[in-house]
């Protein structure tokens, strides 16, 4: 069985050792940059994992498509960060903001062509190009969704899961479905493992809109409240609306809705509201939920318990992360 950190490791060389053409540099180089950008290579990592799940090893061709799958969401990186008007993404300026939105654009469609490629050069593709091509529509009709909320001035938590399941969940669940079915796994396993990584990953992104709020910028590796800047509709946002009463609700929309605020007075403000209305423990006591039901699927998959204890340990880790 293989570790979290040796998988990452591995996807780590193997992204170092892809090659793309050499012209033109100014399409390339953002491609190249953006993939050593030190992300944590979680996706590729958990696609694998569940592949080890069932083999005894792990071959290039299994690497491949894990490659594949981290390519694409460093793809939706680079365009999310776009329409964000982001200027940093882990410490460093993203390519937006290194190359300019145009380069930025043309650049995360050669990574996404890649992908593909990736995924294809499996020898059966078939049923891992479909769970692909299902994840991929989701994560585009999820930032949809995200962009229209925006608009709107309060969502509920049915609307905010129903985003986040596209926009987060479902690329991890695809890639923990992808890896059991590189090995082949029944069909029963793979739906658990999809499951298990659904939750997992909705879990995860209400830590992320915890940590967008509350971490320190340095570990979180960008701005710190931005999606409250942004206005985003995000869980703390959507119980705390929900939780106060009709006065306090309406200066609190108000606020989220303004954008003559500096930002960090914005943010101290919005702050004040969600300890009002006990946002911060709602979003533990929900990320908590979802994480026991994500291990009840995983104790479920067909394998020894042994062989499921890196997937615990990854679990329990992406929900303790504070970057």
């Amino acid at each position: 069985m293989y570790s979290f950190s040796q998988l990452t490791e591995r996807v780590a060389r193997a992204i170092d050792g892809l090659s793309f053409p050499q012209s033109p540099e100014t399409l390339y180089l953002p491609v190249r940059y953006a993939l050593l950008s030190g992300g944590k290579h979680v996706r590729p990592a958990l696609l694998l994992m569940c592949t080890d799940l069932f083999l005894q090893d792990i071959e290039q061709k299994h690497v491949n498509v894990s490659l594949g799958v981290e390519l694409f969401h460093c793809f939706t990186l680079i365009h999310d960060d776009i329409m964000d008007r982001a200027s940093l993404r882990r410490g460093r300026p993203t390519v937006a903001g290194k190359w300019g939105a145009n380069t930025a654009i043309l650049s995360g469609d050669a990574m996404l062509i890649e992908a593909y490629k990736l995924v294809c050069s499996a020898a059966d593709s078939g049923a891992l190009l479909c769970a692909f091509n299902r994840a991929a529509t989701e994560v585009c009709e999820g930032q949809q969704l995200d962009m229209d909320f925006e608009r709107l001035p309060a969502i509920t938590e049915e609307q905010y899961f129903a985003m986040v399941g596209k926009k987060t969940a479902a690329l991890l669940a695809a890639s923990a479905a992808m890896g059991a079915l590189t090995a082949n796994a029944a069909a029963a396993d793979v739906q658990l493992l999809y499951d298990f990584a659904y939750k997992l990953g909705l879990a995860f992104q209400l830590q992320d809109d915890y940590l967008d709020v509350y971490s320190d910028a340095a570990e979180f590796g960008k701005a710190t409240g931005g999606d409250v800047a942004a206005g985003k509709k995000t869980f703390l946002f959507a119980g705390t609306a929900a939780a106060l009463p009709e006065r306090e609700r309406s200066d609190f929309l108000q606020l989220m809705q303004s954008r003559r605020l500096p930002a960090a007075e914005k943010v101290a403000q919005v702050k004040q509201f969600y300890d009002k209305a006990n946002a911060v423990q709602r979003l533990k006591d929900t990320e908590n939920a979802l994480f026991h039901a994500a291990m009840q699927n995983l104790a479920l998959v067909s394998v020894p318990q042994e062989r499921k204890e890196p997937l615990e340990s990854l679990a329990l880790a992406l929900l303790q992360r504070k970057e």
